[in-house]
C-alpha cells in the first residue's frame, strides 16, 4: 500500500474518531474550547517531531521510532514470532535483540513497552512518524478531556481552571504531545485520575471500569514510581469517600483530612519498608544515578548544582527543597539567553506570580482557608513528584518535559486561589 493511500485512510480514521470523541456527553462540556484545543494538541506534536528531527537531529522519539520500524519489519518476517515478542518479550535470538534499543530487561523497560505500543500502530500507519504523532496527540486531549469534565462535575465552578490547566498551558500541551512517552503517560494519568473521581462520587458503567483499569495497566507500565504514588493517594482518597457514605464522623472535612494524611503516611512507609523497587535503597540509588549521568551532559549549560546529593536519607532530605523548588519554578526568567530557556522561564514566571496570588488570596481580609481533601491529595502528589524529578533531573531542558507529571495539576490548584478565580472570570477572549 502506498504512503498516500496510508496518510489518506489515517486522516479519515482520525477524523471519525474526533467526531465520536464530539459526541461524548463529557467531551460537548467544553463548548467552543473543544477544536481550539484539539488543533492546538495536534499541531504541538507535530511541531514537537519538527524540533527533534530538524533542530536537535536525535532524541528519544526518533530512537523510538526507528526502534518500532526494525519491529514493524519483523512483523512482516516473522508474524508469530512477533506476536510473541509483543505478548510475552520472547526474542528469537539474542542477535535480534542486540538490534533494539532498551530491550536488556523487556519485562520492565517503559521505553521498550512504549516501542513494542509504536510498532503496533505502525501496521495501521505505515510507519509514517506525523501521522502516529496525530494518534499519541489525541490519545493524551482525550484523557486531558475527560478529566476536565470529571473535575467540572465534581467541583463546579472550577471548569475555565481546568481548561487552563490540561489544554492550554505550554508545558502540558507541548511535551504531552506527539510520538513519545509522554503522550501516553498524560492521556493514562488523566484516565486515571478522572476514573477514581467518578467512582468517589458517582455511578459508572462496566465499560468505564473497563477501561479505567487498562489505562491503569499503561500508565503503570510507562510510569511505574509516580504512578505508585498517584494511585496510593487516590486509592486512600477513594476509600475516605467510601466509607464516608457509611459514616457521619467521616463527612466532615477535617476528619477526611487527617485520615487521608495517616493513610498515604502509612502506605508509604510500607512501601519503604518493602524488598521491591520502592525500597528507599534502590529508590535513593535510582535517583543519584539518573541525576549523575544526567549532569554529566548537562554541564556546559544552566543545570541544577545540588549540595552532596547521595543515595541515602541525608543527601536525600537536604536537597529535597531545592529539588521542589528548581522543578517548579527554574530556569528563572533570562537564567538563560537560549531560546528554550527563555520560554521556559516565562512560563516559570507566570507560575511565581500564580503562587504569588494564592499567598495573597489567603492572606486577604476576611478570607478563609479551605482545601478540599481530593485537592490535598493532588496538593501530596504534587509535592512529591516535584522533589523526585527535581533530584533525578538536574538539566533545565529534561526537567521541563518530565514535570508534565505534576505540572497540570499544580496549574490547577494555583488557579483555584480568590485572586486567580477573579484573573478568569475577567478574560474575555476565552469562552467557556
Amino acid at each position: 500500500m502506498s504512503q498516500l493511500l496510508y496518510v489518506l485512510l489515517n486522516l479519515l480514521l482520525l477524523i471519525g474518531l474526533i467526531f465520536v470523541l464530539r459526541q461524548q456527553v463529557w467531551s460537548k462540556g467544553l463548548g467552543l474550547n473543544f477544536y481550539p484545543a484539539l488543533l492546538l494538541k495536534l499541531l504541538a506534536g507535530v511541531l514537537l517531531g519538527l524540533l527533534y528531527h530538524h533542530y536537535y537531529g536525535a532524541g528519544d522519539t526518533i530512537t523510538y521510532h526507528k526502534a518500532s520500524l526494525r519491529l514493524r519489519d519483523y512483523a512482516f518476517l516473522s508474524p508469530t514470532g512477533y506476536v510473541r515478542l509483543i505478548l510475552f518479550n520472547e526474542f528469537e535470538s539474542e542477535a535480534f535483540r542486540s538490534t533494539v534499543p532498551f530491550s536488556a530487561n523487556p519485562g520492565f523497560s517503559n521505553s521498550f513497552y512504549f516501542i513494542k505500543m509504536d510498532s503496533v500502530l505502525n501496521l495501521i500507519t505505515g510507519g509514517n512518524y506525523y501521522i502516529k504523532s496525530l494518534y499519541y496527540s489525541l490519545f493524551s486531549f482525550c484523557g486531558a478531556v475527560c478529566l476536565v469534565a470529571s473535575l467540572a462535575h465534581v467541583f463546579p465552578g472550577t471548569k475555565r481552571a481546568a481548561v487552563v490547566a490540561f489544554l492550554f498551558f505550554p508545558t502540558v500541551v507541548f511535551w504531552g504531545s506527539g510520538l513519545s512517552k509522554d503522550s501516553v503517560l498524560m492521556g493514562s494519568m488523566c484516565w486515571v485520575v478522572a476514573f477514581v473521581l467518578d467512582l468517589a462520587h458517582r455511578n459508572i458503567k462496566v465499560l468505564q471500569v473497563l477501561l479505567g483499569l487498562l489505562m491503569l495497566y499503561v500508565f503503570i507500565r510507562i510510569k511505574v514510581f509516580m504512578a505508585a504514588a498517584l494511585i496510593g493517594i487516590l486509592a486512600a482518597y477513594l476509600l475516605i469517600q467510601w466509607l464516608a457514605r457509611f459514616s457521619l464522623q467521616l463527612q466532615r472535612e477535617r476528619t477526611q483530612l487527617i485520615l487521608l494524611l495517616s493513610l498515604t503516611v502509612g502506605v508509604g512507609l510500607l512501601l519503604m519498608l518493602s524488598v521491591g523497587i520502592f525500597n528507599p535503597v534502590f529508590l535513593f540509588w535510582q535517583i543519584v544515578t539518573s541525576h549523575d549521568a544526567i549532569l554529566a551532559q548537562s554541564l556546559h549549560g544552566p543545570h541544577i548544582q545540588f549540595h552532596q546529593l547521595e543515595p541515602g536519607w541525608q543527601g536525600i532530605l537536604i536537597n529535597m527543597p531545592k529539588a521542589f523548588f528548581s522543578a517548579v519554578y527554574r530556569p528563572f526568567l533570562f537564567e538563560s539567553c537560549q531560546p528554550l530557556y527563555l520560554l521556559l522561564g516565562a512560563e516559570n514566571f507566570i507560575l511565581l506570580l500564580l503562587s504569588m496570588l494564592s499567598v495573597a488570596s489567603l492572606l486577604r481580609r476576611g478570607s478563609s482557608w479551605h482545601m478540599p481533601p481530593f485537592y490535598v491529595a493532588l496538593f501530596l502528589f504534587v509535592v512529591l513528584t516535584a522533589i523526585l524529578t527535581g533530584l533525578s533531573t538536574p538539566n533545565f531542558g529534561s526537567l521541563s518535559r518530565y514535570r508534565i507529571i505534576f505540572m497540570p495539576f499544580l496549574v490547577y490548584l494555583l488557579l483555584q486561589s480568590y485572586y486567580a478565580r477573579e484573573l478568569l472570570q475577567r478574560v474575555n477572549s476565552i469562552h467557556f
